[in-house]
């Protein structure tokens, strides 16, 4: 992700170009509706515009992880009484 490119945006651009960032938004007290840009509502709420993004862009990461890697779910299927097959 490249932060000068983002900090520059409105926060409601930002939300729009990266929708997984929402949540975290909300948690850091950023109004995604405002019309600053966000460096300026990240200063706003007394954090470094880069911290913030770093942040987002983990949240982004761990949930790109965490889609990618699906358990394996075993089925006991059973064909006949005395066979049982897995899917």
């Amino acid at each position: 992700m490249r932060n000068g490119n983002y900090e520059n945006l409105s926060v409601d651009a930002v939300a729009r170009r990266l929708p997984e960032s929402r949540e975290y938004l909300r948690e850091a007290r950023i109004d995604r509706t405002t019309r600053m840009s966000l460096r300026e509502a990240a200063n706003a709420t007394g954090t470094n515009s880069d911290e913030l993004l770093a942040q987002i862009e983990a949240r982004l990461r761990r949930e790109a992880r965490r889609t990618h890697i699906q358990p394996v779910e075993f089925v006991m299927v059973y064909e006949e009484e005395d066979e049982m097959s897995f899917v």
